[in-house]
């Protein structure tokens, strides 16, 4: 996926959806409302659709995104920008974790059917691919021979970077057993954002004010031809030289145009995005996807809500934060609420519970007798965890205890290297626990 201007700072998060929970039992509830999102990827199936729609939050804090309307979307952010997700079907799907990337990832490129590319690193040099998600590997080539700006490409046939000290190296791999990036002409600009394959040519953008495009057509030729310019400073392309580029920016952040031809050599504008975008994936043929910031509708069907108590968590390990139990505890109460399948009426302290019931330690973390507290506080469920130091490794564990038959209903973890990291965590531990 592609940068914004340098000018741009602004991380890229995926629209807030809420998740189903289909207990047996609790009320039911029906509703939508309209959200501030805080960031959101929108997509557009055709340029004579006349409305945009908006696809599922990704359990994480997105940083760079890649895909297609047809083969879904490889989304990548978290802590320390390593966490990995995809969406194979944006109209309806779930978001399935893969393997965390090797490093830090600046950049991604590719989709769900070859597997997506990555670029990063401290030196933004790194590049690996996953080849498959049953294998579910990530496995690294030789490092680029520049600072990467940006990524495009697939596996089917190699990635392609673009970035050095001017803005200007462009260089490609063939094959991953060859291992060897070639080196092509020089950008006739700098460049700020790359598209394009290696069997179908490279798209370019950049250069003054950002209204430069240029498109080298095939690697023989090693020829970069400069086409229109765009009609407003372009934050992000995608496309291929099969159909054509589409370019966003402008005013707002929210115009769209494309070239769906070099002989008449004309942009053509479309329906403006309904979000401040700085991102574009996808191509004229089949429909483009958007990300930036913008409000966005929910429509959230809950099957079943549980009345719900938070028991502090436990800790073990040196966490180095007082009460980090029944900190974890308050945040993920917030986070519950937010699912819309649990409705939490209060957090229960464990020293409170061991007064009132005579509990020691072991006592209060069998199921069947944190079910009988629940029956005696009026709930249908109850949420228990820990939160475990284990070398570098924190790992929060939460699960969901069903009040009238004692059996665990649904469990949930999350691993950081930080006990600061929780917090950016909490909401897809959350999540987890709120799935069908």
């Amino acid at each position: 996926m592609k940068r914004p201007t340098k000018k741009c700072t602004v991380t890229l998060f995926v629209l807030f959806f809420l998740m189903r929970a289909n207990f047996h039992h609790g009320s039911e509830a029906v509703w939508s409302q309209e959200t501030l999102a805080m960031d959101s990827l929108a997509y557009l199936t055709g340029y004579n659709e006349t409305q945009w729609k908006f696809t599922l939050r990704a359990p994480f804090q997105v940083s760079a995104f890649s895909g297609d309307i047809e083969k879904g979307i490889v989304a990548i952010g978290g802590f320390n920008n390593q966490q990995v997700a995809i969406l194979k079907d944006i109209s309806g799907g779930r978001w399935e974790f893969i393997a965390e990337a090797p490093f830090p990832v600046h950049r991604c490129s590719g989709d769900n059917v070859f597997g997506p590319l990555i670029c990063g690193g401290s030196d933004r040099r790194q590049v690996s691919y996953m080849r498959n998600y049953t294998d579910n590997i990530w496995k690294v080539v030789a490092n680029a021979p520049f600072s990467v700006t940006d990524i495009a490409g697939d596996n089917e046939y190699g990635p392609i970077v673009a970035g050095g000290e001017n803005g200007k190296k462009i260089a490609y791999m063939r094959t991953y057993e060859a291992n060897k990036w070639n080196m092509v002409a020089d950008a006739p600009f700098e460049v700020t954002s790359i598209a394009g394959t290696n069997y179908k040519g490279i798209l370019i953008a950049g250069g003054k004010d950002n209204r430069q495009v240029a498109v080298m057509k095939n690697y023989t030729e090693n020829t970069w031809k400069i086409i229109a310019e765009a009609p407003f400073p372009v934050n992000d392309i995608a496309g291929t030289n099969e159909y054509g580029p589409v370019v966003i920016g402008g005013h707002k952040n929210q115009q769209i145009a494309y070239m769906d031809n070099y002989t008449e050599n004309r942009w053509k504008v479309i329906m403006d995005a309904p979000i401040q975008a700085f991102y574009i994936t996808g191509s004229n043929a089949k429909g483009i996807l958007v990300g930036g910031k913008g409000r966005g509708v929910i429509k959230t069907v809950v099957k079943k809500v549980y009345k719900t108590a938070v028991v502090e968590f436990t800790e073990r390990g040196d966490l180095g934060i007082p009460d980090a139990g029944a900190i974890v505890a308050e945040w993920i109460t917030t986070a519950l609420n937010k699912t819309g399948a649990f409705e939490v009426y209060e957090r229960l302290s464990l020293s409170t519970l061991m007064e009132e019931h005579k509990l020691g330690m072991s006592g209060l973390m069998d199921e069947t007798t944190i079910a009988e507290i629940g029956r005696i506080r009026g709930v249908q469920a109850i949420i228990t965890g820990s939160v475990i130091k284990f070398g570098d490794i924190i790992s929060v564990t939460a699960k969901v205890i069903d009040v009238e038959t004692a059996k665990i209903m649904r469990s949930a973890d999350i691993k950081v290297n930080h006990i600061n990291a929780i917090s950016s965590e909490i909401d897809r531990l959350a999540l987890e626990l709120a799935k069908e």
